[in-house]
């Protein structure tokens, strides 16, 4: 029954409320056999939740924050299929009706027919917010730090729907050859920058794409392939995934006849990493340690070190519309305290000579610049390298003092900040 559908879906969303990532509240018991009308309902809802949050909050005379949530997750499951949807209106709302009541909130079943009656499908933002599907804080750190034009030109972009990209894994098959089969299955793609990086022109599911089974390919956003690829990486070299879980740049570097240190605080879906692991047929551990210390160092410097570092993954909202919801303002200061630690401890693990690459999804300078900054502030030894990405290259790249600033997509993908070191000797 849809109604069903609908109370999963709420049940859903209210994890999501809570703080819980999207990608981790489907993966649940349960929610894993949700299908896919379910997904694109709470996807949805995140990726349209400040305008459908605005309108809700005219039409409902109890502020959203006090309603009980199980009515706020199915009164925003309404309005976005009235809004976003073809879905017929009276179908929408009686559903939604009988959800509530099947949600044991019987005494809430006249406020929702009463509220999604008066939701209007053509509904124009006031808010800023509500125009650009953003919180008013980031829509504020993004017009400081790129100016008024960059927030009428690309905001709307961090919104989108980013594409299905891949990674040809070269440990088993040639870019050349994996182009082949997909043509003879009539499946268009375009290369991205580099014949092993592809993007589909349409999306399908991941299972179905030959050469699934046999790992000839992972799934990997172009964006995120990029700072393993300015590493300059050669045979032997020893090298560090310093925050690697759950393993997608790992593997990527394992294509590579390297020497592989896999670490991070909290190896996160590690039955993931295993199968990944099997299938493509690259062997990986990931050792639990914290790259702010060096507990977990042998002592031996490394040639090459990758340091993804986590931050506020504002430039992934187009693939992770939650982000925009979870994050806050204040999370920043901690974000940064950490990058600058990380940064800092790994400096002095890197050999003489050797490279560091300084990654994140961010758009947002205090976790990029501004944390290289700190690094040169303190350390003469610090060279800055250039980077292969140039400005005049598609997607939006903006060089900044010490990096480069990738912006979001949909024929490309995510936002990436990259940002390339060399140890030097201060005395030459």
């Amino acid at each position: 029954m849809r109604n069903d559908d609908i109370r999963l879906a709420a049940r859903l969303l209210i994890r999501v409320l809570k703080g819980e990532s999207l990608e981790t509240a489907l993966e649940v018991s349960g929610a894993a056999l949700a299908s896919a009308r379910i997904r694109a309902w709470v996807y949805g809802v995140c990726r349209h939740y400040f305008s459908v949050s605005e309108q809700l909050a005219r039409l409902c005379n109890t502020p959203l924050p006090k309603l009980d949530r199980e009515v706020l997750a199915v009164l925003l499951l309404g309005v976005y299929q009235l809004t976003h949807s073809d879905a017929k209106p009276h179908a929408v709302v009686s559903e939604s009706v009988e959800a509530i009541k099947r949600l044991h909130k019987q005494s809430a079943a006249f406020l929702v027919n009463a509220v999604l009656r008066k939701v209007e499908r053509d509904f124009k933002p006031k808010s800023l917010c509500g125009k650009y599907e953003l919180p008013d804080w980031i829509i504020e750190k993004l017009r400081e730090a790129y100016g008024d034009k960059f927030v009428h030109s690309q905001l709307v972009l961090l919104n989108s729907r980013m594409p299905q990209c891949l990674r040809v894994n070269q440990h088993k098959i040639s870019p050349r050859d994996f182009h082949g089969v997909l043509r003879a299955q009539d499946i268009a793609f375009t290369t991205l920058r580099q014949d092993a990086t592809l993007r589909l022109c349409s999306p399908q599911p991941t299972h179905s794409i030959p050469g699934y089974t046999e790992g000839w390919f992972a799934v990997q956003d172009a964006s995120a392939q990029l700072p393993v690829r300015e590493l300059d990486l050669r045979p032997k070299l020893r090298v560090l995934d310093a925050c690697a879980a759950p393993g997608n740049k790992s593997f990527q570097l394992l294509e590579h006849d390297i020497e592989l240190t896999a670490l991070d605080v909290n190896p996160v879906r590690r039955a993931w990493s295993d199968s990944e692991s099997k299938r493509l047929d690259l062997p990986l551990t990931i050792i639990k340690g914290d790259a702010t210390n060096q507990i977990w160092w042998d002592g031996h410097p490394f040639e090459r070190i990758l340091l993804d570092a986590p931050c506020s993954a504002t430039g992934t909202i187009g693939r992770h519309p939650d982000v925009k919801i979870h994050r806050a303002p204040e999370q920043l200061d901690a974000l940064h305290e950490r990058q600058v630690q990380l940064l800092s401890n790994l400096w002095n693990v890197l050999a003489p000579d050797g490279v560091l690459v300084y990654a994140t999804c961010s758009l947002l300078p205090e976790e990029n610049d501004a944390v290289i900054a700190e690094l040169a502030d303190t350390n003469n030894d610090v060279q800055f390298e250039s980077l292969s990405v140039h400005p005049s290259e598609r997607p939006l790249i903006i060089p900044q003092d010490y990096g480069v600033q990738i912006f979001p997509d949909p024929n490309w993908g995510d936002g990436f900040y990259l940002a390339k070191l060399r140890k030097v000797n201060p005395a030459l």
